[in-house]
């Protein structure tokens, strides 16, 4: 999740594209640029390039956690712009060291960074649900968490906004860039920011939770929390604002969406998502069973998911299939082994899926009913994340072509033969592979590592990569730094919808060039999977 150059490029894209969605082909019409699209919100910015000059501010760093005596100072700048619609915040601040111990289980164990807080009516009293924002240090990257107050810090049900930070070792500085809605989120768990709104930050400097110990520095001199007064506190320094120019989601989008949210419960629970209607319908509400890779029939009557009790359980990993309006929930597998991934083929009379037999991945196709028609897996060799190209072939990740966890994207024949490799690049994974119009759609993570047990896997770049289907060769869709995956082409084979995790994961559109249009399902993060038919 670490800054690309690539995509300043795609925001200059979005720029353009945004103009000619605001129909402004004349100059003297051309709205000003979304500070979503200038900004890429990589952690990397040059005060310099700004219109205003910073703030600066040297402050104490007091330990446990900002209550107990000085033990050092930092020298905080920061720059606040606005749009219409975010405030952009540009912070930098000195620290000796690079805290940042992560670990997979227990989440930032030693870390430094920085929380901004808001009193968003501007009464000079921090109130449950008011808005706080912070970005960590964790590993090679950072980690952001879109908060609120109630009863100490709480993470939003539904996510929005970014940030993240880098750190500058020969400097020994930190920079960190936000880019915060200034409207109310669906939950009501922060904003509206406006011009009677306060807020303030502080700085924390080589904190560990299981103690608690650290350090804090705050801007007006402690760590904000519930019930703080704030009358203190500065005025978001927010400029009047018109429309400004930025990309539209189309409006002529069709088909339905099926996805997965954790928002609710950690084992989650299976949603539609008409996109010409922005309706989305519950289809499950069980939180005692885990749910995900949701597969949607081409002619959009049922989901093929894999369950279980929870998703540590994996020898109960089962293939079910639902109806669409939350009927007729079936089991298809019954066994001992691991089974997951369904892929519904082209007439809707099979299911592709993974299983894992005599210690690896095998691709099996069975009937609707469960009956299990193939086993296209020799033993020994890993094949996983099937799907079904438009002629009836079936697409897949292996180890065929490398050694795990290096795995690459090929095709074969619904019968196991005539298989194609159709990825090679080294030092890199392939996964979860879609096919459509020709092409293979899937997402790269940007180590030779076990991505699933490799604690810089969430903070290093995921990019969304498309094949073609013949060998004929690859190109880079989306390469922004940050995480990317399980594209899914709409029907008309014209937008790619993907998640995308920001600290909190949910649904983008994008066009075949990469452009980024918007999010797609909204009130919803958390999201784990989706189909599109």
């Amino acid at each position: 999740m670490e800054a690309d150059p690539l995509l300043r490029r795609f925001s200059r894209r979005i720029a353009v594209a945004a103009l000619l969605l605001h129909g402004c082909t004349n100059p003297s019409d051309q709205l000003p640029e979304a500070l979503s699209s200038k900004y890429p919100i990589d952690g990397d910015f040059d005060f310099a390039d700004f219109a205003v000059a910073p703030t600066t501010a040297n402050l104490p760093l007091v330990d446990m956690l900002g209550t107990g005596t000085t033990v050092g100072s930092t020298t905080v700048r920061w720059v606040a712009l606005n749009d219409d619609r975010d405030l952009y915040l540009a912070l930098e601040w000195t620290d000796t060291t690079h805290d940042s111990a992560f670990d997979a289980v227990l989440g930032p164990t030693d870390f430094d960074g920085i929380q901004v807080a808001f009193d968003d009516d501007g009464d000079g009293l921090v109130e449950v649900g008011e808005d706080a924002r912070t970005v960590l240090a964790a590993t090679v990257g950072s980690q952001y968490v879109d908060q609120h107050f109630e009863s100490g810090d709480q993470t939003d049900l539904v996510g929005d906004g970014r940030a993240k930070l880098t750190y500058d070792a020969v400097g020994m500085k930190y920079r960190a860039e936000f880019l915060i809605p200034l409207g109310d989120d669906v939950t009501n768990e922060d904003g509206p920011i406006n011009a009677s709104s306060r807020f303030t930050f502080a700085v924390l400097d080589h904190v560990q939770l299981a103690g608690p110990t650290g350090n804090a520095a705050g801007l007006d001199g402690v760590l904000p929390a519930l019930g703080a007064d704030s009358s203190g506190w500065a005025r978001v320094p927010l400029q009047p604002a018109g429309p400004h120019a930025r990309p539209q989601l189309p409006s002529d989008l069709g088909g339905l969406i099926a996805f997965v949210s954790r928002h609710e419960s950690e084992n989650g629970d299976i949603f539609t998502f008409d996109p010409s209607t922005e309706v989305v319908t519950r289809v499950t509400n069980d939180p005692t069973t885990y749910k995900d890779n949701v597969s949607l029939s081409h002619d959009r009557t049922r989901i093929a998911f894999h369950s279980a009790s929870s998703v540590a359980a994996t020898n109960e990993y089962e293939i079910w299939t639902i109806d669409v309006d939350g009927s007729n929930l079936t089991r298809l597998t019954n066994n001992t082994n691991v089974d997951g991934h369904p892929a519904w083929s082209p007439d809707d009379t099979r299911i592709a899926y993974a299983s894992r037999r005599n210690g690896t991945f095998h691709v099996v196709v069975m009937d609707t009913a469960g009956i299990e028609l193939a086993d296209l897996t020799s033993d020994g060799d890993d094949m996983n994340d099937p799907d079904w190209t438009e002629d009836g072939r079936i697409v897949f990740k292996t180890d065929l072509f490398s050694t795990i966890p290096q795995v690459r994207i090929a095709v074969m024949d619904d019968d196991g033969t005539n298989v194609v490799q159709l990825t090679t690049p080294l030092g890199v994974s392939d996964h979860d592979p879609v096919a459509a119009g020709g092409d293979v759609y899937f997402e790269r993570f940007t180590k030779s590592t076990n991505y699933a047990t490799d604690v810089e896997s969430g903070f290093v770049p995921w990019n969304l990569v498309a094949a073609a289907d013949d060998g004929g060769g690859e190109t880079t869709l989306l390469a922004d730094g940050y995480l990317n995956w399980l594209p899914v082409l709409d029907p008309s084979r014209t937008y790619v919808a993907h998640l995308k995790t920001f600290g909190y994961t949910e649904v983008r559109l994008l066009d075949l060039d990469g452009n980024d249009l918007g999010r797609l399902i909204p009130g919803f993060t958390r999201v784990a999977y989706l189909d599109w038919k």
